[in-house]
């Protein structure tokens, strides 16, 4: 059989140990890229390493941002411990040999992952029940972030009821160099007065994500049945320049302006990648974890790949400390593709890729075997004899300096093998430890080709970006609508069964044992706004507006569960603005709603389960606004309310005595309901079974209000 030949390429530039050590693999893997990008441009070994790298710093000393000046580093967003930066590419190793700098870790991509919602999480419960019963919780005074691409600002379910206010107030357009950036930024342009905002339009023209994430979170166009959850709320929207450090500056841009306004902010992200150690150690996590906090709140996507293989793993015993996976490769990607392989701290773990013949089931090539608890970057280049395998794969091994975890990092870009033949890796490991690997979405999964070798999963894979951080609720998405009549006449019908999990909709847990997802929310046929600049084929509905036509569509994806989420958070942030994620999580868990498809116990599919807006608001009033007394956005002192058929009193303040006095229509007194003392968050539900079935008029007294309401006993 023959062998394949092997070149190590040699690197131009030398790698010290002691400055890759706090080196992450995606920023050696991009130092290798524009390493090669050189010395093919100049057709030498080329004379340094070309433009800026976006990455975020870890740092032990205040001092650090003073030394990164003086490398000429432009310092964006700072946290406590870790900040982000334009790294000159040639001076990333002087950033690492500082003392006062532990981690650098390029950035690396992101992508966006893509009525009767409203009803089915109770929302409506929330907003009004039976005319004329009504609540006032619909986000006023909080603040909702959207980091995504796509939004017309000129959009009718953006502006307040009076058709004139635009309560988009801040606009970030990080790929527009046409204005000024926010300060204290160095790139993009900010929008913050009415007329800036809807002369630029829209950041996208072409696309409709951010239009339609926004709308679910908060539309207001209430002559529409597509209108948001907090519809009441200040809107603040950032685009993102494909990579992650411009979503983390983004949040910090998004809570700046809350401080300002001194209001609650929630932000969404219906973001994502594959890509990343899954155990909330990237310092992109980390970063998000010093941001948030009371009143400051992230809400991401679970992300939608649960159908694909994107993880296999494997705990090595003594007689098997092998695991055989399989690459298969996204049409038109042949060959090219990238993995993270991820060990246990303290253990040991080799690394090779190889071509393995489909009728033998072996190996026709190995590489040599990469030592993951050393570090090495390289390139190896495949020279082609006959009927085998050419082309190149890059690997980086190191032990983390995110978590001291043995890790591999390889991008493939493997040409001409043959349909007799199949690419895989080869990782073994010391007994008893547990090896994780994830694929790239966008170019390759795992697949099991041969008999011989491991199976891979769908575990463990919630997103980076919007599913693994500590601080970040994360949200799964299932089925509250799987049919849809578009403009042009057309069903559009996802498959999926109603009330069940999507079939897309990413699973946990994270690798450090947290459970993941938090929550569930409706995610798959989703009608909301679209951006009007454009024409799209999932067009619901129109609504004339100011003289144009506006569009309403349909999406699924967790992109969609995530924002009706942060709608319902920035609901309960009006009842009590010092609400943390740790509070939220709390509420899931008390409040979420079960059934024959959640199970009884939380899990790594639906988290806690499906979201209550109307029992999690009543726990929130119950169990953290009371500690400090409603707002004062909430005007009144109760609401009356129909939930599941019941005549509820909700009180939003402490009151002494609560009465209710049920009427005929002719006027007699059919029934007097009586409650004690209440504080914030009781409610108060009278037994109506002596009524006969009927309408009535019910007056209700409670402290110094009262409010006359009609009541249908059916």
């Amino acid at each position: 059989m023959r062998k394949i030949l092997l070149l190590l390429l040699m690197s131009s530039f030398m790698v010290y140990s002691a400055d890759t050590a706090k080196l992450t693999s995606n920023t050696i893997m991009d130092l290798m890229s524009r390493q090669r990008a050189s010395i093919q441009a100049n057709d030498a070994t080329g004379a340094g390493l070309p433009g800026v790298i976006n990455a975020y710093v870890k740092y032990n000393d205040p001092s650090c941002v003073d030394s990164l000046a003086m490398l000429g580093v432009t310092v964006q967003t700072v946290t406590p411990s870790i900040l982000t930066a334009l790294i000159p590419a040639d001076r990333v190793y002087d950033v690492a040999a500082l003392e006062s700098v532990e981690c650098v870790q390029a950035a690396q991509p992101a992508k966006m992952l893509m009525d009767a919602a409203r009803s089915d999480t109770r929302v409506t419960d929330i907003h009004s029940a039976t005319p004329p019963l009504e609540t006032p919780f619909s986000g006023k005074g909080t603040i909702v972030g959207v980091i995504d691409g796509g939004v017309d600002f000129t959009h009718p379910a953006f502006f307040a009821q009076d058709g004139t206010t635009l309560r988009i107030k801040r606009v970030w357009c990080q790929a527009d160099e046409t204005g000024v950036p926010p300060a204290p930024y160095t790139y993009g342009s900010c929008y913050d007065t009415q007329e800036g905002i809807t002369a630029r339009g829209t950041d996208m023209a072409y696309y409709s994500h951010g239009c339609h994430v926004m709308g679910i979170a908060a539309g207001s166009d209430m002559e529409s049945p597509y209108h948001g959850v907090a519809y009441d709320a200040d809107l603040v929207f950032s685009s993102f320049k494909d990579i992650d450090t411009g979503i983390s500056d983004a949040i910090k841009f998004i809570f700046d302006y809350a401080d300002e306004v001194d209001k609650p902010a929630v932000i969404n992200m219906s973001l994502g990648t594959e890509m990343g150690p899954h155990d909330g150690s990237s310092l992109r996590d980390q970063m998000i974890d010093e941001l948030t906090g009371e009143g400051r709140i992230v809400v991401g996507a679970a992300g939608n790949n649960a159908l694909i293989n994107m993880h296999i793993s494997k705990t090595m015993a003594d007689s098997d400390d092998r695991l055989f996976a399989g690459i298969g490769f996204l049409e038109g990607m042949s060959g090219i593709g990238e993995l993270q392989i991820w060990g246990e701290p303290g253990a040991n773990m080799k690394v090779r890729v190889c071509t393995v013949d489909k009728e033998t089931m072996e190996p026709v090539y190995q590489s040599r075997a990469f030592n993951a608890a050393n570090d090495y970057s390289g390139t190896i280049t495949l020279q082609q004899p006959y009927d085998e395998s050419g082309g190149y794969f890059s690997i980086v091994t190191q032990r983390s300096p995110l978590n001291d975890r043995p890790m591999a990092h390889i991008q493939l870009a493997i040409t001409d093998y043959r349909p007799t033949k199949v690419i895989a890796v080869i990782v073994t490991a010391d007994a008893g430890s547990t090896v994780h690997a994830w694929a790239n979405e966008n170019y390759c999964c795992f697949l099991q080709h041969l008999p011989v070798m491991d199976v891979p999963d769908n575990m463990y894979g919630t997103c980076e970006i919007g599913g693994v951080g500590k601080s970040i609720i994360t949200v799964a998405s299932y089925s509250s609508r799987n049919s849809v009549v578009k403009l042009d006449g057309t069903l559009y019908e996802s498959g999926f069964p109603m009330n069940d999990i999507a079939p897309y909709s990413n699973v946990g847990p994270t690798v450090d044992g947290r459970m993941k997802p938090d929550i569930a929310a409706p995610g798959s046929l989703i009608v909301s706004a679209f951006n009007g600049n454009n024409s799209q084929t999932e067009q619901v509905a129109t609504r004339q507006w100011n003289g144009k036509t506006y569009y309403y569509g349909v999406y699924q994806g967790t992109s969609m569960a995530s924002p009706h989420v942060a709608g319902i958070v920035a609901t309960w942030l009006q009842a009590c603005p010092t609400l943390t994620p740790d509070n939220l999580r709390e509420v899931f868990a008390a409040t979420a709603r079960h059934d024959e498809f959640t199970g009884d116990q939380p899990g790594n599919t639906w988290g806690y389960g499906k979201i209550d807006a109307y029992a999690g608001l009543v726990y929130v009033l119950n169990h953290f606004a009371s500690q400090s007394g409603v707002p004062s956005v909430v005007e009144d002192d109760f609401s009356v309310q129909m939930v599941d058929g019941q005549l509820r009193v909700l009180h939003y303040r402490p009151s002494a005595a609560t009465r209710l006095t049920f009427h005929t229509i002719d006027g007699a007194t059919a029934l007097v309901a009586e409650a004690g003392p209440s504080g914030c968050g009781d409610e108060f539900i009278p037994d109506t079974g002596s009524l006969a079935p009927g309408l009535y008029i019910v007056n209700v007294v409670s402290g110094p209000r009262s409010e006359t309401v009609k009541y249908l006993k059916r």
